[in-house]
């Protein structure tokens, strides 16, 4: 496997497409500064996956595409491509588990619509994303965090590294990450459950004192509880009981509504015989009245037919006024009406008149309008006659202003001229200043050779090294002054530390009986800790933490006495803590109701001060807390403000709370609190400010206790070393080398003139180049001018040919047509001022003939009441007379019937009896119509009733009463309701009891059963992770030992060869405990003192030594190809040969390619890249690919590919077993249901959110990119090609590069 292709489109400073090709063996890409030859492995880390923007020099990923040089347009994406050669090796399998001969990985990255960009990845065309990549590349260990790939700036940085760094290099390569994991997570895990085994045992004596109580209590609640029971079930036979007689009610009251519609049907029956009766009745009197007629010689002087008369008048006056009565009715029905009317008539009458009014001054308004536009209209027309000569003048102008517009342009083209002359002479100075710092190098490392020289022979001197030994054994003497001094100090400031730290431990456990709270909310806490109260979430000061720790003594100051209020889930829980406390006299706590609490708004002067100077924000922001009790800490700091000092709460105070870092306080009303600090007051986290105090004692007595014994240390290591120095004088023996000596000091002063003078031309340089930067600045500043100069031409240009446009005849005669739209406009609303005002007329006239009619109709109906009010006067009077006239003539009719008196008895018989059985009818359809009445009545007394049933079959429900049977025998609802009472009674004369107190009992108890389990379960999983512990610190040294001492062997080698024969070592500085200290690495260049530290090498010395590192990494983990980007650019030409010839020979396993400038590295090459740009800021290729050298070169690669392959799968058989031996660490146990409280509410509420903040700082833990990766890595490896399991669902974090 090998890269065969990087097609890059749009990327860095590639414009366009560009393809550079890549064969096995060694490859080197070179270029002028500038040209854009490290943009290509920027590329390769583009695909493959790099850190961050800063690893591909980019501020970010909009960077990375092409922003236009200086000629050409900015593009919108960039794509890279690398295509990998995926040959079958002899052993059958192939590097990249994929089964095809080439590879494609292109990632892109483009800009959208709102600048955002967006990144997509492509595996051979086809949608895929960067884990894909990591996983497959893993296989053929071409990793992007690995060595495979170093860039600039590695070599040095992995030379300058401290001891520490370099072994979690070290770390990174072994793969102990892994077990840094489980080591972490096996320490959270026993940290939380000694926290719950020291919760259990602080609870356990509680929970027993309860026991004894609630034995006491459940003793009258069980005997309560025999009555409440006997309670109940009276109550359900009181229940039934009403049921029951409830139903029999309906049953009744259904059978008497029967019975009486059957009487009426009965009753209407009779009714109709009656009728039958009245008719033949009816028909006997006419016959009997025609007899008695006849006989009488039929009606004498019209009698009969003067009564009829009279009747038949009697009977019309009476309807006339039955009928003036309801046409009185009607009409004053009508006159309301058409009152309504003639009031909306007036209303729509004056809104008309107004409406005129408006149009009569729109009318007016227009005229004016329509006058001024003709006026205007002529003033257009006169001045187009006299248009020519105002046309020449703007003319005339319109040319001065273009001729100054040429000469600004002129300007500024000259002045960008001279920016870009300044410019390129800085670029060339710049490139000397480049030559002459590196003759400055070769110059000072050729001094620093000839220095080093002079000391190796100035220490075989004997005169130089009896005095250098004298004056070292004297500073040894003066250090060791210095240290017994130091050291008597430290103790001093130890014995006091430690006695202030027992001093204050007196006083902590003197007043941290309650933590820190007062006596009321430490009750109500407690309460809550056993049990007894529920949706108790915490006080404000265990709830609420500073999130900078600077900021904890104002916070705590600012909340003062609420650091005890006490947070509820509701106004009901508040009310029974309150109970309690009342009931035990524990005090008094201040109670903070979540869902009666409101958000309060920021006070007017506090939302305005909050940006100014030394205001460090309002308190409740500088708190970390839950969100859901936002409202309660809001309430406790309100609008209070934490300013930096005094002085500022000074300034500002007046209207607002504020509190400074210092403790002191400005209260909205000018008071001013402040002085002494309190002391053991409670503190964020439920702990007290003493605890903190003691914490840091604790620490600086650590602190101290390891400087003393540090000095300890040096004060034995001084005296050690003059014990050396005097054995090392008293051992010296005499030897002359004074011309060696000399000889040295004469090459030595001729190497520091050459460097003086070198360093003098390139002082030079710099300070022409600085002139020239100053230069180039004053002509970009003239530049802007000419351009600012150059814009306000372009206006005033502009600004002449509007004049011209507008003063041509053109202009004029577009501005002569607007007027005339204008006054056409005014004309048209005028005229529709006038057809509105003469249409008004007649509509004022129909509005006023419309009230009129309607006056007219009201009077014309009022009259008619009052003519019909005369007539129903008269007709009551002719009334009266007519009915006594008609009294006399039926008293005449009689007299002359008595001859006849027999008939007339009959008839009068007749119509009694025809009285009688009319009154009979009469009364019994009256008492059909009452017995419906009364029916219709129970049909409604049986609604309620039957509404009543169920809403008692709705209650009984609700209590889960059930229905008796129809043949039960149940008591009265009287009876029943009277043992209701008596039940009643005698449960109240049990007063206030625990009814709980049962439950409570045998929970307590079966609590204190749970707790010793826990406790047992605890103590076993501790006993474990300890184990589990010990065994990954164990095999984590093992392996991290056993990769030290195959890397440590490959440096020896490496360094041995690149070196010339040099030394180079690894070793730890513990190795007894390697985590515990840093890795050293020790290089002795050929013929320098054995006592040569890494700091003391010159800086190509270093680089030699960081790069045998890295090539010793590369072997112990080695990768198909290898990217290296100027890393001999700090090298002479010597050890750059020896850089190029060890890639040269490493390329015969592996692809290698170089970014270089140096000509050894080129000459050594098998194939060359040229990069180079023609100056418009766009790189371009120049390709000279060996084809022969690279045919012979790929037989050679093919075979030690499948030896790499072949170790590449035993490493997988590797991770395969360390994997299965790595003991895991078990899931955290839950919180012990035993404890309860405040565990459990934070269980109840927080179960999505993984076990509380605990979990979410595992979790984040957990996602350390560095572990993850490792892990992710293993776990692929052991995949070998199936796809990430669902588990892995996780999004993870794609570096947006």
């Amino acid at each position: 496997m090998y890269l065969k292709l990087l097609e890059v489109e749009n990327f860095k400073s590639f414009k366009g497409e560009a393809v550079i090709p890549f064969d096995r063996g060694f490859t080197a890409i070179t270029g002028p500064n500038g040209s854009g030859k490290s943009n290509c492995g920027d590329a390769v880390q583009f695909v493959l996956g790099a850190r961050s923007a800063k690893v591909l020099r980019a501020q970010n990923s909009k960077d990375l595409i092409f922003n236009g040089g200086k000629s050409n347009r900015p593009a919108r994406n960039a794509k890279v491509t690398l295509v990998f050669a995926n040959p079958t090796l002899s052993n059958g399998r192939r590097r990249l588990p994929l089964d095809m001969d080439e590879v494609r990985m292109t990632r892109e990255v483009r800009l959208t619509a709102s600048n955002n960009t967006v990144s997509t990845y492509l595996l051979n065309g086809e949608e895929s994303n960067q884990k894909s990549f990591h996983r497959i590349l893993g296989h053929a260990n071409a990793r992007p965090d690995g060595y495979n790939i170093v860039l600039q700036g590695d070599v040095t940085r992995l030379s300058s590294m401290t001891a520490i760094e370099r072994r979690k290099v070290l770390d990174s390569v072994a793969g102990v990450t892994s077990y840094d994991d489980e080591i972490r997570k096996a320490d959270r895990q026993k940290g939380q459950v000694e926290d719950f085994i020291e919760r259990i045992s602080l609870v356990e004596d509680e929970q027993k004192a309860r026991l004894s109580t609630l034995g006491k209590e459940k003793a009258v609640a069980e005997k309560a509880k025999e009555t409440k029971e006997q309670f109940d079930s009276a109550n359900i036979i009181l229940q039934q009981s009403r049921h029951m007689t409830a139903k029999a009610e309906i049953k009744y009251h259904s059978d008497e509504r029967a019975r009486y519609l059957s009487e009426a049907a009965n009753l209407d029956l009779s009714v109709k015989e009656a009728e039958k009766v009245l008719l033949g009745l009816d028909d006997r009197i006419g016959d009997l009245e025609t007899q008695i007629s006849e006989a009488m010689g039929g009606d004498k002087g019209g009698l009969n037919h003067e009564i009829g008369q009279l009747q038949v008048s009697i009977a019309l006056k009476e309807d006339h006024l039955v009928d003036a009565e309801s046409a009185d009715s009607e009409d004053k029905v009508t006159l309301e009406g058409l009152e309504e009317h003639i009031t909306t008539a007036k209303t729509d009458l004056d809104s008309h008149e107004s409406n005129l009014i408006s149009a009569k001054e729109s009318l007016a308004a227009s005229k004016l309008a329509f006058e001024a536009t003709e006026a205007i209209e002529a003033e257009i027309r006169e001045s187009l006659e006299n248009s020519g000569e105002a046309t020449a003048s703007l003319s005339r102008a319109l040319s001065k202003a273009n001729e100054h517009l040429e000469l600004c342009r002129e300007a500024v083209q000259n002045a960008r001229l001279e920016a870009d002359k300044v410019a390129n002479q800085a670029e060339m100075i710049a490139e000397q200043l480049s030559a002459a710092e590196e003759a400055v190098d070769d110059a000072s490392l050729a001094h620093d050779d000839l220095e080093l020289q002079a000391e190796e022979l100035g220490g075989a001197n004997p005169e130089n090294d009896r005095t250098a030994l004298a004056t070292e054994l004297r500073n040894a003497q003066t250090a060791e002054g210095r240290l017994i001094d130091e050291s008597s100090a430290v103790d001093k400031r130890l014995q006091d530390a430690e006695r202030r730290l027992s001093s204050a431990r007196i006083e902590l456990d003197k007043r941290s009986g309650s933590n820190g709270m007062a006596p009321g909310a430490a009750a109500v806490m407690a309460a809550r800790d056993r049990g007894e109260l529920k949706g108790i979430i915490g006080t404000i000061s265990e709830l609420c933490a500073p999130k900078d720790s600077a900021h904890a003594e104002a916070l705590a100051t600012a909340v003062g006495g609420g650091m005890n209020s006490v947070v509820v889930e509701s106004d009901q829980v508040a009310a029974e803590a309150m109970a309690l406390l009342k009931s035990r006299k524990l005090g008094r706590a201040t109670f903070l109701p979540l869902n009666k609490m409101q958000a309060n708004r920021s006070s007017g002067k506090a939302a305005m001060i909050v940006r100014k100077p030394g205001v460090m924000g309002f308190a409740h922001e500088l708190l970390d807390y839950d969100p859901r009790i936002a409202t309660a800490v809001a309430y406790a700091l309100r609008n209070t403000l934490v300013v930096d000092n005094i002085g500022t709460a000074r300034r500002l105070m007046g209207g607002v709370r504020l509190v400074t870092l210092g403790g002191e306080i400005t209260e909205p009303g000018g008071a001013m609190i402040g002085g002494s600090k309190q002391k053991m007051k409670a503190g964020f986290g439920g702990k007290i400010h003493g605890a903190s105090e003691v914490e840091k004692l604790v620490s600086e007595v650590e602190r101290l206790s390891l400087m003393a014994q540090t000095v300890a240390g040096a004060l034995r290591e001084a005296r050690t070393r003059q014990n050396e120095i005097r054995i090392k004088l008293n051992s010296l023996a005499e030897d002359d080398q004074l011309i060696k000596v000399n000889t040295l000091k004469a090459e030595l002063e001729l190497a520091a003139k050459s460097l003086t003078k070198a360093r003098g031309i390139a002082t030079q340089l710099q300070n022409r180049l600085a002139n020239l930067e100053s230069e180039h600045v004053g002509k970009v500043a003239l530049l802007e001018d000419t351009k600012q100069k150059l814009i306000e031409a372009e206006a005033a240009r502009d600004a002449a040919n509007e004049d011209l446009r507008e003063s041509s005849p053109e202009g004029i005669r577009q501005r002569l047509l607007d007027a005339q739209t204008g006054r056409v406009e005014a004309e048209g609303a005028a005229n529709k001022a006038q057809v509105t005002l003469d249409s008004g007329k007649e509509k004022s006239e129909l509005l006023s003939q419309r009230l009129d009619s309607l006056t007219s109709r009201a009077d014309e109906i009022q009259a008619g009441m009052a003519g019909r009010e005369k007539a129903v006067n008269e007709w009551n009077e002719s009334l009266i007379g007519e009915k006594k006239i008609l009294d006399e003539k039926q008293a005449e009719r009689s007299s002359l019937l008595e001859e006849h008196e027999g008939l007339e008895t009959e008839r009068k018989e007749l119509v009694e009896e025809r009285a009688e059985v009319r009154a009979n009818a009469n009364q019994k359809a009256t008492s059909a119509i009452n017995s419906r009445s009364l029916a219709e009545e129970l049909t409604l007394s049986i609604a309620v009733r039957e509404n009543s049933l169920a809403d008692l079959l709705v209650e009984m429900a609700d209590e889960s009463i059930p229905v008796a049977e129809e043949d039960v025998d149940l008591p009265n609802v009287g009876d029943a309701q009277k043992s209701v009472n008596e039940l009643r009674r005698k449960l109240d004369r049990f007063g206030d009891f625990n009814m709980l107190a049962i439950e409570q009992y045998d929970a307590c108890k079966q609590r204190l059963d749970e707790m010793k389990g826990d406790f047992k379960v605890l103590q076993e999983r501790r006993k474990r992770l300890i184990d589990i512990t010990d065994k990954l610190e164990n095999q984590r040294k093992t392996r991290l030992l056993a990769t030290l001492k195959e890397v440590n062997e490959n440096f020896k080698v490496v360094y041995n060869r690149l070196s010339n024969g040099g030394r180079g070592e690894l070793f730890l500085e513990n190795p007894e405990e390697p985590f515990k200290g840093g890795l050293d690495m020790w290089a002795q260049p050929r013929g320098k003192s054995n006592k040569s530290r890494l700091q003391g090498l010159s800086g190509g010395e270093k680089s030699m030594a960081s790069l045998s590192l890295i090539f010793a990494i590369q072997d112990h983990d080695p990768s198909p190809f290898y990217y290296f980007d100027e890393v001999d650019q700090n090298l002479d030409v010597p050890n750059s040969k020896l850089i190029a010839t060890e890639c040269r020979n490493r390329s015969e396993a592996a692809q290698f390619i170089m970014v270089t400038l140096r000509k050894v590295s080129l000459e050594l090459a098998d194939h060359h890249i040229g990069i180079t740009h023609g100056g418009d800021g766009c790189s371009r290729r120049i390709v000279d690919f060996n084809r022969e050298r690279a045919i012979e070169l790929g037989a050679q690669a093919e075979k030690e590919a499948t030896t790499a392959a072949d170790k590449n799968h035993s490493r997988i058989e590797e991770a395969r077993i360390i994997d299965a031996e790595m003991p895991e660490v078990p899931e955290a146990l839950p919180a012990p249901k035993s404890l309860g409280g405040l565990l459990n509410h934070i269980d109840e509420d927080d179960e999505t959110e993984e076990n509380g903040f605990e979990a979410l700082s595992e979790r984040a833990d957990e996602l350390s990119g560095e572990i993850e990766e490792r892990q992710r890595l293993v776990s692929e490896l052991l995949a070998e090609g199936e796809e990430a399991d669902a588990e892995e669902e996780e999004t993870e974090a794609e570096t947006e590069v």
